[in-house]
């Protein structure tokens, strides 16, 4: 290209536009912008597709490090996943698959001292990560003076695992239930579960309103492994349960593969939008940097922290007006 670009500019050639050298200036500019529109869309690709495993860390979150953030931000993380495990490298079959796995999980329901619904102390609850063909045998102990369940989205389970009162798949106060699923093949993606039976009918929607919730990830063979994983749940005008400046402060080193998992609850419908990031948006196959939620929606995503933008404050938040302006808001802090 450097020669091409001295032939052009070539003093014996100044003043001079013979139909050849139009030609050849035009074929240049063409080139370097079709180059220069497949690497965008390859960095973008990489960003964007499901990533890596490992067993649920028993107990659950992990809060990222209270360090300095904008200005008048309150350095609170509630429910987080700020520092991911290292995913477990599985065992692959000779037909490219992982070798099945069960996974033995327990969740407690427990009141916190602000009064919040948790599983495992947390909002969200822990972040449940399996394969395709992987098995879960998920114990629910209950500490709350009012039945609970797990109500699962994503994989396959029989009607006893359903988590609803009227198949009586609910832990009773001081009692536990056990639920299974299995990751069939196919079901990869980002998928959550819920309590569905704490209200005053069958329906059981005020446990998810106090925060029974968490995420589910089923992985494949081949997926991307992320350094960190951030779940963000939005229901009514808050983030896991809050509003800013007490929402999560995220936190990634520049050039760290982050995931999201974004999943909505509640009445309203939402719009989600990160600052100076973009991913592949998997069902339109467009580069995108905001798409609408409704409740019982998931969504899962990654990117490279700080990707062609460099290090800096990024706000996320709800793009729907009044809920931004009622503090539905918070930031993800790309550091060099």
């Amino acid at each position: 290209m450097g020669k091409v670009a001295h032939l052009l500019t070539a003093p014996h050639l100044m003043g001079k536009t013979p139909l050849s050298l139009l030609k050849m200036r035009e074929l240049i500019r063409i080139i370097v912008a079709l180059v220069s529109l497949v690497t965008i869309s390859l960095a973008a690709y990489g960003g964007a597709e499901c990533a890596g495993t490992s067993d649920l860390p028993q107990g659950a979150e992990t809060s990222a490090p209270h360090h300095p953030g904008p200005p008048g931000v309150v350095h609170t993380v509630t429910g987080s996943r700020a520092a991911a495990d290292t995913p477990a490298r599985r065992e692959i079959t000779t037909a490219g698959q992982v070798v099945p796995k069960t996974h033995r999980i327990t969740l407690v329901a427990q009141r916190t001292a602000d009064g919040s619904l948790t599983y495992n102390g947390t909002v969200p609850g822990p972040t449940i990560e399996i394969y395709e063909g992987d098995e879960v045998e998920l114990t629910l102990i209950n500490q709350l003076d009012v039945d609970v369940s797990v109500h699962v989205h994503g994989v396959h389970y029989k009607i006893d695992s359903d988590g609803t009162r009227h198949t009586r798949s609910f832990a009773p106060p001081g009692g536990k239930y056990v639920y299974r699923w299995i990751a069939a093949l196919g079901s990869a993606g980002y998928w959550h579960y819920h309590d569905h039976v704490i209200g005053p009918g069958m329906d059981g929607v005020r446990g998810i309103e106090q925060g029974l919730y968490g995420a589910l990830i089923v992985r494949k063979v081949g997926d991307p492994l992320p350094d960190k994983t951030f779940v963000l749940v939005m229901q009514n005008v808050w983030f896991n349960n809050k509003r800013y400046p007490h929402t999560p402060l995220l936190e990634a080193k520049l050039g760290e593969r982050v995931e999201f998992v974004v999943i909505t609850h509640g009445s309203r419908f939402h719009t989600f939008h990160i600052h100076g990031h973009r991913w592949l948006d998997r069902g339109t196959k467009r580069i995108i940097d905001t798409f609408t939620h409704n409740a019982g929606e998931s969504t899962g995503f990654q990117v490279i922290a700080g990707e062609g933008v460099g290090p800096g404050e990024w706000m996320y938040h709800c793009h729907v007006h009044d809920h931004l302006e009622d503090g539905m808001m918070g930031f993800f802090i790309v550091r060099p």
